[in-house]
């Protein structure tokens, strides 16, 4: 096999189809050409060609057939020059990577030149090629490299094709550093470029679907380092790094093979999809997987394999960068160096960062590997560690051996760490960045670059365990106190907050073992927490924490919490009130800290009835059936002295509330009670449907309260509409008044961006839109097209039923994939089933949807037991959920 970036074997082939050829070459042969040598490509990739060699091998295909179309377009060797410019310009050509050209001229163009040029480019645009060009002359050139850093980078990469050398080596020399952009200007720019970049695409590059080209350690910051060793030394080439002693052999070794491996990424990306593609979106992951070797019983494990090679590579590219951006601005004097001052024995302050003060340090020292966190959080006036210091406990970390995490001393480092009133989150965070948290704690190193192939955790598993232990962090600070001021609260009460911390390190620090991950990681917590010196009771917490932190989640969301037996049997979990405390918290930073767009306004308010539910009822002590009788003779009381205040007649209430029943007013709020009675007691059964809309109280979501008569499709109409309408359903409470044949809808909605409808013409809007589709004589639910994501995920219908005898329905749980147009399928569904809806709870988890129904037979309303309907309803459910 022969990879010789210098015989390029597509040239071979491309001289053997001009020969074939007789005829004149149309646009049309270039493209079925180029079609079949991107092929080839290809299958060199396959077959193991280094990848440089294949971009090469691109770039110089390329080469000879714009020089051969650039001799045809007539202008003189000294008009004009043609220009390779961007990653074309570097020879990296990936198989469906822009062509950048300039084209470059002595003078304006007049009529002919631009005629000339527009045939040249023509042609080239209908064989197919993705050109993007400027055509200058070169006072304009040097012009806009001067003002426009985009401009000058691209024509730091620059390279000649065709035309007039001398032409192209002017503008060389007048883009220079000398002429412009020193190597400490350009520095800057980029550097806030770069920042600018990192927030365009959410500041991390362990998303689930990453860019691999703009991230934090992606390919521009190898590019960004390339440009700026140009500026400096005059070569882009990444050798220039070694060569000059910015990295070391090994450094370097690693930054070449996490290029290649990004490359390699790349390269299949566009060979996959046919086109410029630079997201590893769902789509694609599976293909990458199984291209780069890596298969399983479970095809959704070879993807989460793949893609925590990848998360490792990027982030082993970030320690890199972080070493080589530091190594730069020390020389190129963008931070003033001030003298050193000491800080304990081994440590020095260096302006603004914390260093080691000997290259032998951790080789004398090794407990500095950990203990110089502890200093970074304070030291005043640090903001990180310096890149000599990064690199040396880069080729250290071996020290950190089991020997190393058995010493007392260490132990106690660790927990002072966390015991901090500041800096536990930051220096968390680069002590899992530089590889002491992995090296520290093994389980952990498990979870680095971990991901989970699904829609509900927008993070690898570490960066997720980060972003927890922040948001909890965030309880102590201004800002979380305005936030979350009852979180704020509670935490202030915490008698050790160091307690909470450890929770949310290893709440999820056995993903991937196989196994239930609560479980395992409960016993991986207690373990370390009675090594690093915490009581048995502590550690007990903990490792109950662990063991429990879905628990209050799963209650809140998908029972009913409104329910004095849910909230008793949630209660005989908790047995105390700290345990409460420390669960809350944990919990809402937990939601939070898995996908930004998962948390609202609703979720905050159920987690906190169920907290103040649980915490009365922990205080109390009284049994269910006491409790739910209590609570409901006190909404009747203060529903009804609000109301007769009101001027109805409290004998209209009390009939209205003995035909809707006494689970009506165990499960609404007085203040929907009263809304409820005003309505339907002020309006005339020739002006029903009625439909209202207000926000909650709270401003936790929107309601929709619905009173019409019932018909066998009115679920479907209900939900359909809102659907439609792009709202979601939170919460659907349904109550049958028996004597008058009526139903009343009560449904938590909010916004298509989970947020509150504060604008009341909206408002308006939806109301007259339900009004209407529920007083049509026909309805027609409409078709929903799933989205690109979701066909990504073959998530199962399961479907199951139970009886809750005392109030005479039957449960019945869907577990599916999410989809648009879900509940009003579901409806339709049971329509035609002659089932009838009494109330639901809608949960939604990235891409699974579990939602809960109560049900009974339509015509009788009796609960469904017979094994061979529940069969039927499960058959015609699984059918109608079909994507």
């Amino acid at each position: 096999m022969n990879t010789d970036t210098r015989l390029n074997p597509l040239l071979d082939h491309y001289q053997e189809f001009k020969t074939s050829t007789s005829s004149t070459l149309k646009p049309s042969d270039y493209a079925g050409f180029l079609k079949e040598a991107r092929k080839r490509l290809a299958g060199y990739f396959l077959e193991k060609y280094p990848i440089r060699s294949l971009l090469y091998y691109h770039a110089g295909l390329i080469d000879v057939i714009l020089q051969e179309r650039w001799q045809q377009t007539g202008f003189n060797v000294s008009e004009a020059a043609l220009i390779a410019v961007g990653g074309y310009g570097r020879k990296e050509l990936h198989p469906a990577s822009d062509v950048d050209l300039l084209i470059l001229l002595h003078q304006a163009p007049d009529a002919l030149a631009q005629d000339r040029i527009s045939h040249f480019l023509t042609f080239l645009w209908d064989m197919g090629l993705e050109v993007g060009h400027s055509v200058r002359t070169l006072d304009e050139c040097l012009h806009t490299a001067h003002t426009d850093l985009t401009v000058i980078t691209n024509l730091i990469e620059a390279r000649l094709l065709a035309g007039s050398r001398d032409l192209y080596h002017q503008m060389r020399a007048g883009i220079s550093p000398e002429n412009m952009w020193d190597s400490r200007s350009f520095f800057l720019a980029k550097l806030e470029e770069q920042k600018a970049r990192y927030l365009r695409f959410g500041d991390t590059a362990y998303r689930v679907e990453p860019n691999l080209k703009e991230g934090p350690g992606g390919l521009r910051d190898i590019h960004m380092i390339g440009w700026i060793i140009e500026r400096e030394y005059g070569h882009l080439s990444l050798s220039e790094l070694h060569e000059h002693r910015l990295l070391d052999q090994n450094e370097y070794e690693c930054l070449r093979e996490g290029r290649a491996f990004l490359w390699g990424i790349r390269f299949v990306l566009h060979t996959i999809t046919g086109r410029k593609e630079d997201r590893l979106l769902f789509d694609y992951q599976h293909t990458l997987a199984k291209t780069f070797g890596y298969a399983a019983e479970q095809r959704n494990e070879a993807v989460e394999a793949f893609m925590q090679r990848y998360y490792k590579s990027i982030t082993e590219l970030e320690r890199l960068t972080d070493v080589l951006m530091g190594v730069l601005r020390v020389k190129l004097a963008i931070d003033k160096q001030p003298q050193p001052i000491m800080v304990g024995e081994w440590y020095e302050k260096r302006g603004n960062l914390l260093a080691v003060n000997s290259l032998d340090t951790f080789t004398l020292y090794p407990t500095a590997l950990l203990e110089i966190f502890l200093f970074l959080q304070n030291t005043p006036g640090v903001t990180g560690l310096d890149p000599a210091t990064i690199r040396l406990m880069r080729s250290n970390l071996h020290r950190m051996d089991s020997g190393f995490r058995q010493q007392a001393w260490h132990r106690q480092i660790f927990m002072q760490i966390l015991r901090q009133p500041s800096g536990i989150t930051f220096v968390l965070r680069l002590m899992n960045r530089y590889g002491i948290l992995a090296a520290y704690l093994p389980a952990f190193a498990n979870i680095v670059g971990r991901m989970q192939y699904d829609l509900f955790h927008a993070y690898t598993v570490d960066e997720h365990t980060l972003f927890v232990i922040s948001n909890v962090r965030r309880y102590s600070t201004e800002k979380g106190a305005a936030e979350f001021p009852m979180c704020s609260e509670i935490f202030k009460r915490l008698q050790k907050p160091e307690i909470l911390y450890l929770a949310a390190l290893f709440h999820d620090i056995a993903k991937g073992r196989g196994g239930d991950h609560s479980e395992l990681g409960s016993v991986d917590a207690y373990e370390f927490c009675r090594e690093h010196g915490l009581n048995v009771h502590d550690a007990s917490l903990v490792s109950w924490l662990v063991q429990k932190h879905l628990l209050m989640s799963v209650t809140a969301q998908r029972k009913d919490i409104s329910d004095p037996v849910v909230v008793e049997e949630f209660a005989a979990q908790i047995i105390a009130q700290n345990r409460l405390d420390y669960l809350f918290l944990l919990t809402i930073a937990d939601i939070k800290g898995t996908n930004p767009k998962l948390w609202n306004s609703w979720k905050r308010s159920l987690l906190t009835e169920l907290y103040l539910s649980t915490r009365n009822l922990l205080n109390q002590r009284l049994p269910a059936s006491e409790k739910s009788g209590s609570i409901i003779a006190q909404k009747r009381n203060s529903a009804l002295e609000y109301l007769t205040h009101q001027g109805f007649s409290e004998q209209a209430c009390l009939k209205l509330w003995k035909n809707l029943g006494e689970d009506y007013l165990l499960q609404h709020s007085v203040e929907s009670i009263c809304w409820h009675a005003q309505n339907i007691l002020n309006t005339e059964p020739s002006d029903l449907p009625l439909v209202k809309m207000r926000a909650t109280i709270s401003g936790s979501s929107n309601i929709i309260f619905i009173y019409s008569p019932d018909s066998p499709d009115l679920f479907t109409r209900v939900v359909s509409t809102l659907e439609q309408l792009n709202l979601n359903i939170v919460q659907a409470r349904i109550v049958s008044v028996e004597e008058n044949g009526f139903d009343l809808y009560t449904l938590h909605i909010l916004g298509p961006d989970n947020k509150i409808l504060d604008d009341l013409a909206d408002q308006k809007h939806i109301v007259e839109v339900m009004q209407r589709n529920l007083q049509r004589a026909q309805f027609q639910v409409r078709q929903h097209r799933p989205p690109r994501i979701l066909r990504n995920f073959d998530v199962p219908t399961r479907i199951n039923f139970r009886q809750q005898a005392d109030k005479n329905l039957t449960i019945m749980e869907v577990s599916t994939g999410d989809m648009p147009g879900l509940l009003s399928r579901v409806g339709e569904a049971l329509d035609q089933a002659g089932v009838r809806v009494h109330n639901a709870r809608i949960t939604t988890l990235g891409e699974q949807a579990e939602d809960i129904f109560y049900i009974t037979t339509r015509d009788e309303e009796t609960m469904i037991t017979d094994p061979i309907m529940q069969t039927s309803i499960r058959h015609a459910l699984v059918e109608a959920l079909k994507i």
